[in-house]
């Protein structure tokens, strides 16, 4: 609200209108008198007015509070004590309630439908209670099922379903059933066994299906007696059982509750279902999923059949027929991909199939290309690079996670002995300044580029340079803001053939390519790759951050890129078993890879399938160290891809 003059004045007029205010809010008649600001106060008789219809409605409502009728008729003739819309209690005419709440609407007393219980109705219900549930001290293991009219619990879960005593005619149909399976093999002879447990018989081959451990076991249960000992039980607890449970679907029927009232299982439309696995089951799933690797058949194929790569397909196709195109790979992922070796191997057989149409992306982090071509960074640089960090890039960084900015006016960057007729610059649009250039007869032809300070990532262009090796500048002469730059993108225009990016970051885990998923708008629409091609887990499987943060990230890397270019193709390479230490089974991240590839749409290659183990791939000479393969690994690698998903 405004005040004028301003709330707090002195000014003589101020208070002079605040004395004629006061004296119409005091002495004036009931209604409203408005301030500086122009907000209506209620005057004196006004408030007065208003207090006592308050204390009369109050009044009104507590008269039929503190009167007791002993019939409807009784209070219903002393309706004009009860005000409309006031309730009122009439006692109950029998032991059914204490009392019976009514309302008056429009002078009429009408039930509410609330009462009042009566003590004896309270005892009922608790009699009942006591009668249906077994009382006395349990764990929390056990709990009964139902109570008989003794008391006792015949029937019970006690860290399993367990019965306190089996009638005759059950305990002699078991018998009968028994022996005369069993027949002749019954009291064989065992030994080698503790004092608490004998065996009953032995089979031909040797095992003991019934035996006495503390009480009389058995390793299975054959159909026909589960279902005699069913039709017993159900034939005691049939009227116990299928209580009606409000709050539920008729689609789920619970199996049991505990002590706590939690259901552990149920049925869901006829399916078991439960809340949870315990240590036991899950540790043999593990066993049997993990000992599936080890059979005749797998379930996992060694790789997919490459139909989603349509993109990638028909560039090859137009590359044949004649057309001035350039099909790009590329390859990202952890050190499996920074490395030169896999990046060598691959890029060897899309050259001699389809020609080189150039390097493609170089990093500004330092490692050789594998065209030989290196880099060179004065001091004065700042690197960012993902894979060591938790924290997102402050200037934007490269499509590989990697970024240097300075705001030095001193600084300069080379891509040196690269062949490549067009290069893309690609940097972040801060504050400061810097210039690119290359050589033209021995002179640098430098452009100066003034950042407009929007924070995009942006890039420009260096075209029409002739078709040989050179060097590629940048500098940040008379610099007074900050610069980042991010990576370089270089190929050769007018050449018919591929280009293979190695865009991958060593150290790196699935989960970090989320801190810069966001900022790859400018690389893919610029770079244009036709199908990517991701190796990673090698990091992954030895970090403790587990498998549904490996597929959650890959799942948001994938969205990321299709949201740029929906029809890019994917291929998700599984690693092979290397020399480091698990913390979670690499099998569990190949798993993860090729459920993606069924969900997502994109392809699957399995190293972890095609290798043997380290012991064996690096005693056939496949390894660089714990970790890496060497040439003939990649080689092995980068040939089994191309013929199944590259060539294809």
């Amino acid at each position: 609200m405004a005040f004028d003059p301003p709330l707090g004045s002195t000014s003589p007029a101020v208070l002079l209108d605040n004395a004629t205010r006061l004296d119409e809010l005091v002495n004036g008649p009931a209604g409203t008198v408005n301030d500086r600001a122009g907000q209506p106060l209620d005057s004196w008789r006004l408030m007065l007015q208003t207090f006592a219809a308050i204390v009369e409605n109050t009044r009104q409502n507590l008269i039929p509070l503190g009167k007791q009728y002993q019939s409807l008729e009784e209070a219903q003739a002393d309706i004009a004590s009860i005000p409309e819309g006031a309730t009122t209690y009439v006692r109950s005419p029998d032991d059914s309630a204490l009392a019976i709440e009514y309302r008056n609407i429009a002078g009429t007393l009408t039930a509410t439908g609330r009462r009042m219980p009566s003590q004896g109705s309270v005892d009922a219900l608790i009699q009942f209670i006591e009668n249906f549930i077994a009382t006395g001290t349990v764990s929390g293991d056990f709990f009964p099922f139902f109570v008989d009219g003794a008391g006792n619990v015949p029937l019970y879960w006690d860290n399993g379903f367990a019965v306190s005593r089996i009638a005759t005619s059950l305990y002699q149909m078991i018998y009968e059933d028994v022996h005369a399976r069993l027949g002749d093999a019954l009291n064989a002879q065992v030994t080698g066994v503790s004092p608490g447990f004998f065996p009953l018989f032995m089979d031909s081959a040797g095992n003991v299906p019934v035996y006495w451990n503390g009480g009389l076991d058995a390793s299975a249960i054959a159909t026909g007696l589960l279902e005699k000992i069913w039709s017993y039980i159900n034939g005691i607890i049939a009227s116990a059982l299928n209580q009606n449970v409000p709050l539920i679907s008729p689609g789920f029927v619970p199996g049991m509750m505990d002590a706590a009232g939690n259901v552990p299982f149920w049925f869901h439309d006829g399916k078991l279902d439960a809340s949870g696995v315990g240590p036991n089951i899950r540790g043999d799933m593990v066993s049997w999923f993990q000992g599936r690797m080890y059979s005749a058949v797998y379930n996992i194929p060694l790789h997919t059949d490459g139909r989603t790569l349509w993109r990638w397909k028909a560039k090859k196709a137009q590359l044949k027929a004649g057309l001035t195109v350039r099909p790009h790979f590329m390859l990202t992922g952890d050190s499996w991909t920074q490395n030169n070796e896999l990046a060598t191997a691959i890029a060897g057989l899309l050259h001699n199939d389809y020609g080189d149409a150039g390097l493609g992306w170089r990093t500004v982090n330092y490692g050789a290309a594998r065209d030989g071509s290196g880099i060179y960074r004065s001091e004065g640089w700042d690197l960012y690079d993902s894979s060591p960090t938790s924290g997102a890039p402050l200037y934007g960084c490269g499509i590989d996670g990697q970024s240097i900015n300075t705001t030095t006016s001193t600084a300069y960057f080379r891509v040196t002995n690269v062949r490549c007729t067009d290069c893309r610059i690609y940097y972040q649009d801060l504050n400061g300044k810097f210039q690119y250039g290359y050589d033209v007869g021995g002179v640098t032809q430098w452009t100066e580029v003034v950042c407009g300070n929007t924070g995009a990532t942006k890039s420009v262009l260096l075209t029409g340079m002739a078709d040989e090796a050179r060097t590629i500048y940048v500098k940040t002469d008379g610099n007074t803001g900050r610069v980042a730059i991010h990576g370089f993108y270089l190929w050769r225009a007018g050449v018919a053939g591929c280009v293979m990016s190695k865009a991958g970051n060593s150290g790196i885990l699935a989960d970090q390519f989320l801190l810069f998923s966001d900022k790859i708008a400018e690389y893919l629409s610029t770079m244009q790759p036709d199908v990517i091609c991701i190796v990673i887990g090698n990091n992954d499987y030895r970090n403790s951050d587990g498998t549904q943060v490996f597929k959650t990230a890959l799942q948001t890397y994938i969205a990321a890129c299709r949201t740029v270019l929906p029809d890019v193709g994917f291929i998700l390479m599984a690693p092979p078993r290397t020399n480091g230490t698990a913390v979670t089974p690499l099998v569990d991240f190949r798993d993860v890879m090729h459920d993606l590839s069924q969900t997502l749409n994109v392809e699957f290659f399995s190293i972890y399938d095609l290798f043997d183990t380290w012991t064996e791939m690096n005693s056939l000479g496949c390894f660089l160290d714990n970790l890496h393969p060497n040439a003939t690994g990649s080689n092995l690698v980068a040939s089994s891809l191309n013929n199944a998903l590259i060539k294809g």
